[in-house]
C-alpha cells in the first residue's frame, strides 16, 4: 500500500507542480508537530492529471468469465475503459507509524475497441485504498463498477480485490473477482 499511498502524495505534488494549486481546487495539505502530513485532492479523472485513465483494459484475464451473449471483442480486442469526464478525491495521510490513503472516482466513462470504436457509454464507480505500517503490514482494496449502454446493447462490469500482507512480509489475502454481464 505505500506504493499506492506515495503514489497518490506524489500525483498530488506533480498536479500542483505543473498546473498550480487551482488544479486540485480545492485541495489541502497538512503537517502536524508529530510529523504527519495529510494530502487531500480533487481533480476530473478524465484528466491526464489525475491519473484515473485507462480505467481497464482487454483483453480481460482468464479468471473473468465473458458470457456467450456478450459480443466477442470483450474476450479478444484490446478494448479500453476510460472516463470521460466525472469527479475523484483523493486523500492520504503519513506518520512515523506508516501511511493511509484512498481515492474515489465517479461520472461517464466509454468502453473503446482498439480501432477506438466507442462500443458502450455510460456510468463508472471506482473506488480503492488502504494502508501499511512501520512494520511492513499493509493492505489495499478496491472496487469498479461500470453499467453501459451501447450498439451491441447493454453491458456491467463489477471487479473487486483486496490484498494484505502481515508484519513478516507473508500474503495472507490476495484476491480479485470479476463479474461482466451483457443483455
Amino acid at each position: 500500500m505505500r506504493k499506492s499511498s506515495t503514489r497518490l502524495a506524489s500525483l498530488a505534488a506533480i498536479v500542483v507542480a505543473f498546473c498550480g494549486p487551482a488544479a486540485l481546487a480545492p485541495t489541502a495539505f497538512a503537517s502536524s508537530s508529530s510529523g504527519a502530513t495529510h494530502v487531500q485532492g480533487h481533480c476530473d479523472p478524465s484528466s491526464n492529471v489525475c491519473g484515473s485513465n485507462p480505467v481497464l483494459q482487454g483483453p480481460p484475464p482468464p479468471f473473468v468469465n465473458i458470457p456467450a451473449n456478450c459480443p466477442g471483442f470483450i474476450s479478444t480486442d484490446t478494448w479500453t475503459l476510460a472516463f470521460t469526464g466525472g469527479h475523484s478525491v483523493f486523500h492520504d495521510t503519513n506518520n512515523s507509524n506508516g501511511d493511509w490513503g484512498g481515492f474515489t472516482a465517479d461520472g461517464q466513462a466509454t468502453l473503446t475497441t482498439s480501432d477506438n470504436t466507442v462500443q458502450y457509454a455510460g456510468h463508472l464507480t471506482e473506488w480503492g485504498g488502504g494502508g501499511n505500517n512501520s512494520a511492513s503490514q499493509n493492505e489495499f482494496g478496491f472496487t469498479l463498477t461500470y453499467h453501459g449502454s451501447g450498439i451491441a446493447g447493454n453491458i456491467s462490469i463489477h471487479v473487486t480485490g483486496h490484498s494484505t500482507t502481515n508484519n513478516g512480509g507473508t500474503q495472507t489475502n490476495n484476491f480479485q473477482t470479476a463479474t461482466v454481464t451483457c443483455s
